[in-house]
């Protein structure tokens, strides 16, 4: 009777680790998994920001463009404003 208690301890004993092996293993597998997915996104905001700090240099110099007196003249005109001086003809 005392063999077969001993078996039967070991028995549980191994199934006991074997269950706790395969849920560490579980745990493991979905931690990984989690962490390239945060990964890829972080990859893609870094991208992101690439392209945004592009944007805003293009942007900046086209604000640039758009501050000098010839540009707001040119569009101003555009719009039907008329500066002093400007002949006006009439058909």
């Amino acid at each position: 009777m005392d063999e077969g208690r001993k078996l039967q301890r070991r028995n549980a004993y191994i199934v006991g680790a074997i269950l706790l092996v395969l849920i560490l293993l579980t745990v493991l597998i979905y931690q990984i998994v989690a962490i390239c997915v945060k990964n890829a996104e972080y990859d893609e905001l870094i991208e992101r920001v690439e392209y945004y700090k592009q944007l805003k240099a293009e942007g900046d110099d086209e604000i640039k463009i758009r501050e000098t007196y010839d540009w707001i003249a040119e569009r101003a005109k555009e719009l039907g404003y008329i500066f002093d001086g400007d002949k006006i003809y009439k058909e």
